[in-house]
């Protein structure tokens, strides 16, 4: 399945690459699942838990624009825990 972004179809790498920096930083972090999902979506994210969860667990491919949002939210919380 190739995910569909703002230009079109992503090329299967890019996102793959992207999924694969993702999927380990968020289990990389103590970011509970809930709370990633509910600042993701505060922020323009427009999957469902469901699918994030199966996103961050490398099963599921999601829009690039999506991936940036995820990463976004994980930088955003995880710089707000340092402070």
């Amino acid at each position: 399945m190739h995910p569909l972004g703002a230009d079109g179809p992503e090329q299967p790498d890019r996102a793959a690459e992207e999924r694969r920096g993702t999927a380990p930083r968020f289990r990389d972090t103590d970011l509970p699942l809930d709370k990633l999902w509910i600042y993701y979506y505060g922020i323009g994210g427009d999957i469902d838990e469901v699918s994030l969860d199966a996103y961050l667990h490398e099963a599921l491919d999601i829009p690039a624009a999506q991936v940036n949002l995820i990463a976004t939210a994980m930088t955003e919380m995880t710089e707000e825990d340092t402070r």
